[in-house]
Order: C-alpha cells, then structure tokens, then sequence
C-alpha cells in the first residue's frame, strides 16, 4: 500500500492482516572478522496490514515480497555483521521499515564452509502498537 488510507480496525478493534513468507532465500554474506564468505539462509514471515474488505482486485493494493528481497540482498552485500544474531537483527529491522508491516519472524541460519555445520537463530520482532 502506498497510498495514505488509514488502517481500518476489524470488528473488535483489530485491523486485519495477512501473512508474506519469503522461504529458503540464500545469499553470500562476509561476517567480520573473516576473509571468505559464507551462504547465509533465510526463512523470513511477516504480519501485513490487510488493506481492508473492498481494496481492488490489483496486485498494487497489497505489498509484494520483493522490496524485501532486495533489501535482504543489499544488507548481505553490506553488513559485515560479527553473526547469525547480528544479520536476523538487521534483517528484521528492514523488514520492519514497510508501512504494512506489523511484525517479522526472522530466521538466519550460517553455513561453515570447513565443517559443514549450520548455525542460527531465529528473532520475531513487531512495532509497539501492532499491526
């Protein structure tokens, strides 16, 4: 939604919401510290402002997953974070910054190229007021 229509509450006073996942999204991050990249994996919810029962039949009138997956490219390109807690942290709060966006669960695991273990963690963050 890019328009400035306010969000309209459902009966009982929630606004109503749906659901974006982005699943098993990967790209090469750099952690601090280190000189070789590693494949970082990301599993990523979000919880939506809906845009209300009459919003048109258009693809326009709900937000699409890819601003998301840009963003999370740009932050992999970038971060140089010190870990899995540090990029789930960084992800999330980029989530966070679309308008519709209420909360995110992000997930973020990290793939050691030597050994072959897998790391992560998973954050859930929301605003304050909700969705």
């Amino acid at each position: 939604m890019t328009d400035e229509t306010p969000r309209r509450p459902a009966p009982g006073g929630v606004a109503p919401t749906y659901t974006i996942f982005l699943r098993d999204f990967s790209a090469p991050v750099l952690l601090r510290g280190e000189e070789t990249q590693r494949p970082a994996h990301f599993n990523v919810r979000l919880t939506v402002t809906h845009p209300g029962p009459n919003f048109p039949d258009d693809i326009a009138a709900v937000m699409s997953y890819e601003p998301i997956v840009q963003d999370l490219r740009r932050l992999c390109a970038d971060a140089r974070p010190s870990g899995a807690e540090e990029l789930a942290e960084r992800a999330a709060s980029l989530c966070l910054k679309q308008p519709e966006v209420g909360s995110a669960r992000v997930e973020v695991e990290l793939a050691d190229r030597s050994t072959g273990a897998i790391a992560g963690v998973t954050v859930f963050r929301g605003h304050p007021e909700g969705v």
